[in-house]
C-alpha cells in the first residue's frame, strides 16, 4: 500500500482496512509500504506467499506493480499487467470498449506535443459544452476538468496537460450517476451516487457523509440489468480478475454510459465495492479473503 503515486493515501487506508480484515479471520499479514526499488528484496525478506495489491493510481494499479511480482514468481490479487495496463488508461480503455460495442459517451484523446492551440482547435470542433477533460491515467477524479464554455478552455488545458501529457476529451453526461461492482466475472447490486455538492469530485469521494450511496440503486430493473450486463462485458473484454468497479453516468435521457473501469477499486468505509458486496450478503471480511484466494500469477 502506500507508494509514489498521487492516490497514495487512499492506498494506506485501503491496505490498513484489508490488513484489519483478513487479520480479524486468522490470516499472518504484513502491511507494507511501497518502495517500488526494493519492492522485491522487501517481500522476500518477510517471505511473503502472497501479495495482496491495495495499490491505487500509478505504479499500482496500472501493470507495472503486477509485471514485477510475476517476474519474482510471488502470486498476486486481481488482475494481470496487461489487463491492469488497459484498464488504468482512459485513452485505451475507451478504444477496446467502443470496439467491444460498450456505451461509452462520445470522446477523442489529445497529447501535448500537439500544442494547446491545435488542442483547443479541434475540441472546439469535435465538441459541444461542457466537455470534460481527464488525464489517461490519474484516478480519484484527480486532475479531471468540467470546462463549461470555450472561454475556460485554455486554461483548464493547461492544467490538465499538467498533470499527464495524454488527456482524454469526452462529452458531457448530466444525469444521474451509478457504479457496478464485478467479483469474479459477476455483477453485484447496483449503487446510485449522490453527492451533495452535485459533483462527484475527490472530496466528495473520500469525505464521510458528502455523499449519499444508494444500493441497490431505486432504478428500473431493465436499467439495472442493462448496466450490470455492461460491466460484465468490460471485465470480460478487459480481461479482468478479482473484484473491478464500472462507473456510469447516464445523459438526460437516462441511457446509461462507462465512464471507466477500476481494476483496483477502494476497500475503505466509504468505498463502493464493500458496499455492494454488502447488498448482495458478502462480509468486508469474506470479501476480502474471496479477493485473497485467488492471489496467482500468469494472469493476462
Amino acid at each position: 500500500m502506500g507508494g509514489p503515486s498521487t492516490e497514495a493515501e487512499v492506498s494506506r487506508n485501503t491496505g490498513k482496512a484489508v490488513a484489519e480484515a483478513l487479520s480479524a479471520i486468522g490470516y499472518k499479514v504484513i502491511p507494507m509500504e511501497y518502495d517500488p526499488r526494493h519492492v522485491v528484496e522487501d517481500l522476500k525478506s518477510v517471505e511473503a506467499e502472497a501479495v495482496f495489491i491495495a495499490l491505487h493510481g500509478k505504479y499500482g494499479e496500472d501493470g507495472t506493480i503486477q509485471s514485477v511480482l510475476e517476474l519474482a514468481g510471488i502470486p498476486y490479487t486481481g488482475s494481470g499487467v496487461t489487463s491492469s495496463a488497459i484498464t488504468m488508461d482512459k485513452i485505451m480503455s475507451s478504444y477496446l470498449f467502443k470496439q467491444s460495442g460498450l456505451p461509452m459517451a462520445h470522446s477523442k484523446p489529445y497529447f501535448l506535443k500537439d500544442g494547446i492551440e491545435t488542442v483547443m482547435d479541434d475540441i472546439k470542433k469535435e465538441f459541444v459544452f461542457p466537455v470534460v477533460l481527464k488525464p489517461a491515467c490519474e484516478g480519484s477524479t484527480i486532475g479531471i476538468e468540467i470546462v463549461r464554455n470555450e472561454n475556460n478552455l485554455q486554461a483548464a488545458l493547461e492544467r490538465v496537460f499538467h498533470v499527464e501529457p495524454r488527456i482524454l476529451a469526452e462529452a458531457y453526461l448530466d444525469g444521474d450517476e451509478f457504479t457496478v461492482s464485478v467479483l469474479d466475472g459477476m455483477a453485484l447490486p447496483v449503487i446510485q451516487i449522490c453527492p451533495h455538492s452535485g459533483q462527484y469530485d475527490y472530496h466528495s469521494k473520500y469525505t464521510k457523509g458528502a455523499t449519499d450511496y444508494i444500493v441497490p440503486a431505486p432504478i428500473s430493473d431493465e436499467l439495472a440489468l442493462q448496466m450490470k450486463y455492461a460491466a460484465e462485458q468490460g471485465y470480460k473484454v478487459a480481461e479482468c480478475k478479482g473484484a473491478v468497479r464500472f462507473d456510469f453516468k447516464a445523459d438526460k435521457e437516462g441511457r446509461p454510459f462507462i465512464l471507466e473501469a477500476n481494476s483496483i477499486p477502494g476497500m475503505t468505509s466509504t468505498s463502493l465495492v464493500p458496499k455492494a458486496a454488502a447488498a448482495a450478503g458478502i462480509s468486508f471480511s469474506s470479501l476480502c479473503e474471496k479477493i485473497l484466494l485467488e492471489a496467482g500469477l500468469g494472469k493476462v
